[in-house]
């Protein structure tokens, strides 16, 4: 199979092109047989600038989400704190408390899709999430993707599990060009031009929380924000 846009071979499943990012979905088998033959899609979907922004980018998506899961750890870590002062006294309560907080984002992460559209670290890094109905996804649906995210790409948060499901979804993603749970889902991931500012945003917000995990092997911090994130690196 072959390209409308470029002219290169593509992955017959796939539903952009990894090359110059055009969209296949709404393109017929024939079309795609004959390179020289560029006819219009028809595709709902707003693709605005990627023919120049790469639609699988793997690592985009990876530090989008780990900005989502470190921002709400803080937020949680510090409302625990205040709550329950001597809740990260125990050895073990740091890495319970990181599977904790994966397995409690995807409830909050189906909230924000439902709501917003978009979560935090997808907003930052200019991801755009469309399910099928092209408008806000309802609850049930953003749901159902982000309970297979945590189950299939992150292994519900062990770290050996965790480091395979990872290795299988980066394959999959950059050989087909989506997702196992964008296909069941029927979600299209779209990204645009990060920009800059966001970059800086991005990089000070991890340097940040570097900077507590530093200082939290030194100081009663490790208690505020656990520091432990070992199981989160999917």
């Amino acid at each position: 199979m072959f390209c409308t846009q470029c002219g290169k071979e593509i992955i017959d499943d796939a539903k952009f092109c990894k090359h110059c990012g055009a969209p296949l979905e709404a393109t017929d088998q024939k079309t795609l047989q004959e390179p020289h033959e560029i006819l219009p899609t028809t595709s709902p979907i707003p693709i605005q600038a990627t023919t120049s922004v790469a639609q699988v980018r793997p690592w985009v998506r990876y530090w989008a989400r780990m900005f989502d899961l470190y921002l709400i750890s803080i937020v949680s870590g510090i409302a625990i704190s205040i709550i329950y002062p001597d809740a990260f006294i125990e050895q073990s309560s740091d890495q319970l408390f990181g599977l904790a907080v994966i397995f409690a984002w995807v409830f909050i992460e189906s909230l924000f899709l439902s709501t917003t559209g978009t979560t935090p670290g997808k907003w930052l890094f200019k991801i755009r999430l469309i399910p099928p109905s092209g408008e806000t996804a309802d609850y049930s649906t953003a749901f159902s993707r982000s309970f297979k995210v945590w189950w299939r790409g992150y292994g519900i948060g062990f770290p050996l599990v965790s480091l395979i499901t990872l290795i299988v979804s980066y394959n999959k993603l950059t050989n087909n060009c989506i997702t196992t749970w964008d296909r069941d889902s029927g979600f299209t991931v779209v990204h645009e031009q990060i920009g800059l500012l966001r970059v800086i945003l991005a990089i000070a917000f991890f340097v940040s929380f570097l900077f507590l995990v530093a200082i939290g092997s030194t100081t009663d911090i490790e208690q505020i924000i656990p520091v432990d994130t070992s199981s989160w690196h999917v």
